[in-house]
């Protein structure tokens, strides 16, 4: 009979594949809600959840479709990462003041739009994109280009944006590259660190 896999106690993972080891505690004044589409959770690429445990302030729903009631507590002075689409408040559109949450969609681009579509509490609420270009170090997932990015990584670099605090997140994506050095170990066909 074949031996079951060893999980760490922690993060619930094989251990060759643990997050504990990428983990990042790090101080966000915006509280950051992840809202997580269900397939994403087996991945053993699931950023969303490595952000998740990094950030202090942070909350983790796993839905395509969530209550109105169970959003509602995070939607004042709310923000969503998320570019502008046909119907859609335009991007960058400003809360009445200083957003107090940020909303990240974990998502592939085609089940975000649905999750968009299912929770029109959502769609309503002020957009925020980056406000410049990034190349993505995501070198686990195939990107058709550079600067398409990881759940992490956007949203560090949207809470840089909302913050005016580069530092804060630096380390946090730091740990982001050893954890893709450490995937791309398992899989010799993936891309070479970018420089």
């Amino acid at each position: 009979m074949p031996s079951k896999r060893i999980l760490c106690p922690l993060c619930d993972r094989p251990k060759q594949r643990c997050l504990c080891p990428f983990i990042t505690p790090t101080d966000n004044r915006t509280f950051t809600l992840i809202l997580q589409h269900p397939d994403e959770t087996a991945h053993a690429k699931n950023t969303g959840e490595l952000l998740h445990r990094s950030l202090n302030h942070s909350q983790l729903l796993i839905g395509e479709q969530f209550n109105p009631a169970q959003l509602e507590a995070y939607l004042q002075q709310a923000v969503l990462l998320y570019p502008p689409t046909d119907g859609g408040p335009a991007a960058n559109t400003p809360p009445p003041d200083q957003p107090k949450t940020l909303i990240i969609i974990d998502a592939t681009w085609r089940k975000s739009h649905k999750m968009l579509f299912l929770n029109p509490t959502l769609a309503k609420l002020p957009r925020l994109s980056l406000s410049k270009e990034y190349s993505g170090n995501y070198r686990i997932r195939k990107a058709k280009n550079n600067w398409q990015l990881s759940t992490l990584e956007a949203s560090c670099y949207a809470l840089q944006q909302l913050e005016t605090c580069e530092a804060t997140y630096r380390p946090l994506l730091n740990h982001f590259d050893q954890f893709m050095d450490t995937l791309v170990g398992f899989d010799p066909n993936r891309s070479k660190p970018i420089n």
